[in-house]
C-alpha cells in the first residue's frame, strides 16, 4: 500500500539547515514535509486483534438486527413508541455485550 510518509531527511518540517546555517527547502521532499512511500504495518498484538474480532462481531450483529428489524417493521408496521423502544433494546443489547466482552478480555489477559 502506498501512502505518504514523514521526510526522514527533514523530520515532517519541510526545511534543512545547511552548513552555513541558513535554512534551506528539503531537496527530498521539496519543502512538503512527506514523501510517497510504501507502508508497511506492523501486526496487531492479540488484545487488540480479538477487540477488532468484537467490534465486527457486534457491528455485524447489528446488521443483522436492523434487517430482521426492517422486514418486521414493514410486515407489521409498529407504533412510533414500540419501534423506538426495540431499537433502544438491540442497541442496549449491543453495548453491553461489547462492554462485557472487554471487561471479561481485561480480567482474563492479564
Amino acid at each position: 500500500m502506498e501512502e505518504d510518509l514523514v521526510c526522514q531527511t527533514c523530520n515532517g518540517l519541510g526545511r534543512i539547515v545547511d552548513n552555513n546555517g541558513k535554512a534551506d527547502i528539503c531537496e527530498s521532499c521539496y519543502g512538503l514535509g512527506y514523501v510517497k512511500g510504501v507502508y508497511h504495518s506492523k501486526p496487531l498484538s492479540g488484545s487488540k486483534l480479538r477487540l477488532k474480532r468484537a467490534l465486527v462481531g457486534t457491528f455485524g450483529g447489528l446488521g443483522i438486527f436492523y434487517a430482521i428489524f426492517l422486514m418486521a417493521l414493514i410486515k407489521y408496521s409498529f407504533g412510533p413508541i414500540l419501534t423506538l423502544t426495540v431499537l433502544l433494546a438491540g442497541h442496549l443489547v449491543a453495548v453491553t455485550f461489547l462492554v462485557f466482552y472487554i471487561l471479561y478480555r481485561a480480567l482474563h489477559d492479564s
